[in-house]
């Protein structure tokens, strides 16, 4: 195995482990939408840079959900379910970490659906890799 690859693999793991978070979290009503968002948010973006890194595809340091999805399209490379919809998660490792909890939060977004989104995107990252698919 390459040095690439496990690189990108051991990131994986570390989107899984911050996907386990993120639904252990979830089933405790007392714990706030902006803890798990992060973990939702984490999980998808280290899935993402997992499935980049593997390509070998340079991504900048970023949190930015939105720019690793064109990262992706632009290396055309297969897309995340959902690929339009994920950078909503965005807010979660970057402004809603220090800012007003009530500023920015669109009504759309809840527990589930963050929670479906790293399910369905760190899901698809493992299938990357297991099928070695490349394409759309």
């Amino acid at each position: 195995m390459s040095e690439l690859k496990a690189q990108a693999l051991a990131l994986l793991k570390k989107a899984g482990d911050d996907l386990h978070a993120a639904q252990c979290l979830g089933r405790d009503s007392s714990i706030s939408i902006w803890t798990i968002g992060f973990h939702a948010q984490q999980a998808i973006e280290k899935a993402l840079k997992s499935v980049l890194m593997q390509h070998g595809i340079r991504y900048p340091f970023t949190h930015d959900i939105e720019a690793l999805v064109d990262l992706l399209e632009t290396g055309a490379l297969r897309l995340p379910p959902e690929s339009g919809n994920l950078s909503c998660l965005t807010p979660f490792a970057t402004q809603f970490r220090y800012e007003d909890e009530q500023w920015g939060l669109i009504k759309s977004v809840t527990i589930d659906r963050m929670l479906g989104y790293a399910e369905t995107t760190v899901a698809w990252a493992r299938s990357m890799f297991r099928d070695g698919k490349t394409d759309r």
